[in-house]
């Protein structure tokens, strides 16, 4: 009694293409059976290699967690701010850094940055009006986003 409940249930589970009752279909129907499976075996194949890729990035993550791919710190010298970045290589880090001093209105005074094995980074930057003032801590998170962005 179980088994065939057991059986029932795997035969609603299957894709219909597979039903054994497809056996005495016309040469039309037949192909039409096989185009689906071709279908849903290649639905199967991407998402097989979805999941690969979900994996290789959470082990990559895993083994570098986020916090060992930057060191970031900031001093605040007088009115001037000392900034050092140390990062992974990677895509427009410069670029970014420089447009999150822009946006936070301040003017680089002096820099030196590197990227032969790592991303390194020294600059003494100024703000450019009194206005808006900026915490070691504030300018601390902005300075990671924008190595980072989301």
């Amino acid at each position: 009694m179980v088994a065939s409940g057991q059986k029932k249930r795997a035969r609603q589970e299957k894709p219909h293409f597979l039903n054994p009752r497809h056996s005495k279909l016309s040469n039309h129907e037949q192909s039409m059976v096989d185009w689906e499976a071709l279908l849903y075996i290649s639905m199967l194949k991407l998402k097989i290699e979805a999941l690969q890729r979900k994996t290789e990035v959470f082990k990559i993550i895993k083994r570098e967690p986020l916090h060992q791919f930057q060191d970031v710190k900031v001093e605040k010298i007088g009115e001037k701010f000392q900034v050092k970045i140390k990062s992974l290589k990677g895509d427009d880090k410069l670029i970014n850094i420089l447009e999150a001093f822009e946006e936070m209105g301040l003017s680089v005074a002096q820099a030196r940055a590197s990227c032969q094995d790592t991303f390194v980074m020294e600059a003494i930057v100024v703000p450019r009006s009194k206005d808006k003032l900026w915490s070691v801590d504030d300018m601390t998170d902005t300075l990671v986003k924008a190595l980072y962005p989301l």
